[in-house]
Order: C-alpha cells, then sequence, then structure tokens
C-alpha cells in the first residue's frame, strides 16, 4: 500500500495536486494548518504554514512547507524557474522575519522540504551544506517530507486501518492496477466505496474523514489514468464519488439550517 501511495505522490503536479491534498492530510494527523497555498498573493517560499508537535521534544513547532513536485534533482534543487534553494532563502530572508504572527515567533520553526518523490544522490551533499549552514539549534531547523514520509502520513491519517480496512485496501489496489479497463475500474472503485460510506457516521468529523478518503481515492485514480493516456475511468469514478460526497454531506444543506435556500 505504502508503494502504491508513493507512486501516487510522485506524479502529482506541485500546482493544484501536492499542495492540495497536502494540508488535508497534515490536518488529519494532528497539525492545524494556519496557511494554505494562495493564487496571486507573495507567498516567500512558504506553500504551506502549520503548527504541531515537536518530531523530538513534542513541544509546539511552526511547521514551514516549501512544495516541490516529482524528484529533486539539481535543476530543481538550484537553477530552475521553481528551484527549491531560493524558495528556502526567501523564507530565512524574508517570511521568518518579516510575516510571522507575533503568537508564533517563540515557537521553533521547522522548514520542510516537501516532495513527492526522493533526493537524487548528487544533490545530497549541496542540501545537506545548506541545512547545516542555516540551521540554529532551538530557533531554525530543517525535515525532509519525501514520498516516503508523505506516504507514512497518508497511511497514519487517512488511510487508517480502522476507515480503510483490508479488504478495502483490495478493492483500492484494482480500481488503480485496472485503470485501462473502465468497466472494470469503476467495479472495483464502486466497491471501495460502498465500504467506506457504508453505515456512515452521524458525527461531522466522521463524515468529514470519509470524505476526505473518497478525495484522495478519486484524485488517486485520476493520477493513474492520466499515466496511462485513458481518462474514462477517472471521469466514471469521479461521478460516483461526486455523488457519494453528496449522500454524506447534504443534511448539512438542508433549507432548515444556516439559512440555505432551495433552488
Amino acid at each position: 500500500m505504502k508503494l502504491l501511495l508513493k507512486q501516487y505522490l510522485a506524479s502529482l503536479n506541485e500546482r493544484d495536486e501536492l499542495d492540495v491534498i497536502l494540508p488535508d492530510i497534515m490536518s488529519e494527523v494532528g497539525y492545524t494548518v494556519i496557511s494554505r497555498p494562495k493564487r496571486g498573493t507573495t507567498q516567500y517560499g512558504v506553500d504551506v504554514a502549520a503548527t504541531g508537535p515537536h518530531p523530538e521534544t513534542g513541544e509546539k513547532a511552526m511547521f514551514l512547507l516549501s512544495i516541490k513536485s516529482g524528484n529533486l534533482a539539481r535543476d530543481e534543487w538550484a537553477t530552475g524557474k521553481q528551484a527549491l534553494r531560493p524558495s528556502l532563502e526567501e523564507i530565512l530572508d524574508v517570511y521568518i522575519p518579516k510575516h510571522v504572527s507575533k503568537r508564533y515567533q517563540q515557537m521553533p520553526k521547522i522548514i520542510a522540504l516537501c516532495f513527492g518523490g526522493d533526493i537524487e544522490e548528487d544533490v545530497r551533499p549541496r542540501i545537506d551544506g545548506f541545512i547545516d549552514k542555516q540551521t540554529v539549534p532551538n530557533e531554525i531547523e530543517f525535515a525532509e517530507w519525501n514520498g516516503d514520509y508523505i506516504a507514512d502520513l497518508i497511511a497514519s491519517g487517512l488511510l487508517r486501518e480502522n476507515i480503510f480496512s483490508k479488504a478495502l485496501q483490495t478493492s483500492f489496489r484494482k480500481a488503480v492496477a485496472l485503470v485501462d479497463e473502465p468497466a472494470v475500474c469503476y467495479s472495483h472503485f464502486r466497491d471501495l466505496l460502498d465500504g467506506l460510506t457504508a453505515n456512515a457516521p452521524q458525527k461531522p468529523a466522521d463524515r468529514l474523514r470519509i470524505a476526505r478518503q473518497i478525495y484522495l481515492a478519486t484524485w488517486t485514480v485520476f493520477v493513474w489514468c492520466r499515466d496511462a493516456d485513458n481518462l474514462e475511468a477517472a471521469y466514471r469514478c469521479s461521478v460516483l464519488a461526486t455523488l457519494r460526497m453528496w449522500d454524506l454531506c447534504k443534511e448539512h444543506f438542508s433549507p432548515k439550517k444556516n439559512g440555505a435556500k432551495t433552488c
């Protein structure tokens, strides 16, 4: 399952894909997301800002994520149009001293290098040298959130065993493996959604968790369909996912709640 998730993450684009799902994953595993990616605004290197427990001390820390797609090679590190090093330098030079709210200024800052794949070996010494030079103990630290780490976050949060059982994992794998056969893919995807939505819980938080499951599963099917150059299965699965999502949330849009109006 982890290998499947890692392949999925490595296939995501940086914008409107990886940077969209990552805040939801973080929220599910206990982080408090305070800033998400925005269009048309200067972000000074930070795609996502959140607070959460320090991985070593357990005390509250601020996490500043700079997100890139795929593997991190030499061009993606220093010289490309969307290179990571200039983004990290903006975080250090501008974001931390000028844009961190007072309530977070005393927290340790952990700058996370996020990418769906792996760091290529020829660029590893450059990255390690940069991190060693810029680390300030108890103030500014760095973390590597590669495909393996993010896949673990998904597995420990969105795909926890009590929500995504082994039987449903089998349906998920089969749906992804058979995207070239849209009818078969759809059948297994429907089995997955049937299992997720059977006896839907009443608590909004639990329903939200299931909605995120459906969202992630649908994205995964789409990415694999895109790689196979055959979007029919993705189209059919997306329609089904939309209908199941509506079943989960429709009661929260009734005319008697929050002044909602019917069309």
